[in-house]
């Protein structure tokens, strides 16, 4: 049986459970397969798999870089598997997150100014060591400063127009497929329904691409339909996640929600 979540968060970037918590549910909800994908960063993605193999699920190291196609003009996350390096990736991805933490601070700066009783040192507890949008609106409904996560707040102060609205730079797709690939890992569009960018693909092919995430919220039927042409046309595994993120999820991003395709089994062969 193969019953695969291949697009979980955890502590280590924007989610707010740990792996070994994460895992444990896996177990309990029937997985056999799993990847925690944290953004832009592998630390923990070890310790990550053996807790889930002390579960007796499948798991191989994985990886989301959070990336951008300047010749498209859209963002195209890449979600890397099973690779046997690092060093790539984390040269790639260490300015990204230092980009993020950077920006969360004047965040938190903006806050102040509006009023909000709030310091970096006061989120530092609520995350792993990056700070994310996230953390901050955690920080905010623990003390009674909005009602909600993904609230009337959140979209007021972080939403287009919003005080506290703000873009970082992110590296090129390109370079991120080719960063997982020399780690020796797949690398897999992530949730092309999402960011529109399945035109990428071709030019995403050419630079090592794997599979395309094909069962995802975010994906319509026609852009389903798209991706097994794509599939088809260039040999491309099939996966899919939940894009899990623990209590920092939407509501139709329960762990397990979105199964992966047969085909991703692949990413678990040694």
């Amino acid at each position: 049986m193969f019953r695969a979540d291949l697009h979980i968060h955890t502590t280590m970037s924007d989610g707010s459970m740990t792996a070994p918590e994460i895992a444990a549910r896996a177990a309990k909800l029937g997985l056999t397969h799993i990847a925690f994908t944290d953004h832009d960063t592998t630390e923990g993605a070890k310790e990550a798999v053996l807790s889930a193999r002390e579960q007796g699920l499948h798991a191989v190291p994985a990886v989301e870089i959070s990336a951008f196609l300047p010749s498209l003009g859209t963002k195209a996350h890449i979600l890397g598997y099973g690779y046997r390096h690092n060093a790539h990736i984390e040269a790639l991805s260490a300015p990204t997150r230092q980009r993020r933490h950077q920006n969360s601070l004047w965040q938190i700066g903006v806050l102040q100014q509006l009023g909000y009783t709030i310091s970096e040192e006061l989120v530092r507890p609520f995350s792993h060591g990056v700070l994310y949008k996230q953390h901050i609106m955690d920080y905010l409904v623990k003390t009674g400063q909005a009602d909600d996560l993904f609230g009337e707040t959140f979209r007021r102060l972080f939403g287009k127009g919003g005080p506290c609205y703000s873009t970082i730079e992110y590296v090129n797709a390109l370079d991120a497929v080719q960063a997982i690939t020399a780690d020796g890992g797949r690398a897999v569009l992530a949730h092309p329904g999402q960011q529109h960018n399945l035109s990428a693909v071709p030019m995403l092919v050419e630079a090592g691409l794997a599979g395309i995430e094909l069962d995802h919220r975010s994906n319509t039927a026609a852009d389903r339909e798209e991706i097994h042409t794509l599939c088809r046309k260039y040999g491309l595994v099939k996966t899919g996640g939940s894009d899990f993120h623990g209590r920092y999820s939407r509501p139709d991003s329960e762990l397990g929600g979105h199964l992966a395709d047969d085909s991703s089994q692949v990413l678990f062969e040694t």
